[in-house]
């Protein structure tokens, strides 16, 4: 699938070189630690910016939703400038704009300059994700590039987790003005660390390139591959922000405690980030069609079964713990997969593209979910219907068929 003239300079790196490509990574992973606080620090700051404005948290929505329209658009649009004029400056451009407009987001005193900062923040995050994950595959071998990628994202969920923490402490004391200005202190800091040490995983050729590189997408046979691979991320990120937004209540309206909704919630990221660790490994070794679909079916099951659970706290947490391993474990390890499906001179497309459809779903998710709960409909047969988007998934990859930039022995760059 690859050519000669799509193999990156990385190749050409002597096997002294691999010190310097864990450095890479590391940094990229510093990276997506910073953007997943980022990315969800508002869900930790509504209810302080709500009784400071004396304003019901509801109508902070458009603030919370513009940051996410933002990240698809940085991914559609920003990230694929990578492919023309290399993935480091992408990677530096996005960190430092996504760094000043958070510390700016403190200092909002509107509801319009909330979502325009926030809008402006997202297409930041939506330019750094895809590059990293790009720099990430193209300093891994081969042979263990979607395990490394998974690992890698792995830091996303924990900068996540990390945010909560961080703000359940500095709220009380500062205000939540002080949870932006701790996340933009953070990427900062992070920024001149990256200028200083960030390598440079692709060189352009210094040919002029397409003005729609998203159509090498559909070329030389990748057409069917790149929509299933879109179908799969629109399906799981759907499916995670779905549950991440809703499973809280609708657990404690079938009965349990706050405290037993939040951690089965939590329970859903710990263990998805456990089993990418070792779910990466498999891809890797078996392929992505014989790991991933019993992953998503797994978690259909365990949706379905968490619906019927009800109040029962130890079959709640085994089901959300699947849940986990067929979401955010799947979906480290589905950014690894695009990673691998394409050759360096359109990886950062690629990536970026199948990132920004996934939004989309992560945008609908919440909003699906809001109208069945405001529809009365019964909360087992909720999560029956969030049952349906993992089997697409699961689905969509037995369709791709066999696939020879995912084979095990693949080796393209």
């Amino acid at each position: 699938m690859s050519t000669i003239a799509e193999v990156s300079a990385v190749a050409a790196k002597p096997k002294a070189a691999l010190a310097f490509s864990w450095l890479a990574v590391v940094l990229c992973a510093a990276t997506m630690f910073v953007e997943g606080y980022d990315a969800q620090l508002m869900g930790y700051v509504v209810p302080g910016i709500a009784r400071d404005w004396g304003v019901a948290p509801p109508s902070l929505t458009p603030a919370i939703a513009s940051g996410l329209v933002g990240m698809a658009l940085g991914a559609f649009f920003i990230a694929p400038l990578a492919d023309s004029y290399g993935r480091r400056k992408l990677v530096l451009y996005s960190v430092i704009v996504f760094a000043i407009l958070t510390v700016a987001t403190a200092y909002a005193t509107t509801l319009p300059v909330l979502v325009i900062l926030r809008f402006l923040t997202g297409v930041g995050l939506g330019g750094a994700m895809p590059n990293a994950i790009a720099i990430t595959a193209e300093f891994s071998p081969a042979r263990w590039r979607a395990w490394i990628v998974a690992v890698m994202f792995c830091f996303y969920s924990l900068g996540a987790g990390f945010g909560g923490l961080i703000a359940a402490w500095l709220v009380p004391m500062y205000t939540w003005k002080a949870v932006l200005i701790f996340c933009g202190g953070m990427a900062l800091i992070l920024w001149p660390i990256l200028v200083f040490a960030m390598p440079e995983s692709y060189v352009p050729d210094g040919q002029p390139k397409p003005k729609l590189p998203v159509r090498r997408l559909f070329e030389n046979g990748r057409g069917r591959v790149t929509i299933f691979l879109w179908i799969i991320f629109f399906a799981n990120l759907m499916e995670i922000f779905f549950l991440t937004s809703w499973l809280p209540l609708t657990l404690s309206q079938q009965g349990l405690t706050e405290a037993n909704s939040a951690y089965a919630t939590s329970l859903v990221q710990f263990a998805g980030v456990g089993a990418a660790l070792f779910m990466g490994l498999l891809v890797d070794r078996f392929g992505p069609q014989r790991v991933l679909p019993p992953a998503f079916v797994l978690t259909a099951l365990c949706v379905a079964g968490i619906g019927l659970a009800g109040s029962a706290v130890p079959l709640t947490m085994l089901m959300a713990a699947g849940i986990g391993i067929g979401t955010v474990g799947a979906q480290n390890c589905n950014n690894g997969v695009a990673a691998k499906l394409y050759p360096t001179s359109i990886r950062a497309t690629g990536v970026g593209w199948a990132l920004a459809v996934g939004r989309i779903g992560s945008i609908l998710g919440p909003v699906i979910g809001a109208i069945l709960l405001s529809t009365m409909v019964d909360i087992r047969t909720i999560f029956l219907v969030a049952a349906v988007p993992p089997l697409v998934a699961a689905g969509a990859y037995i369709a791709m068929g066999r696939t020879p930039a995912l084979e095990p022995a693949a080796n393209e760059v």
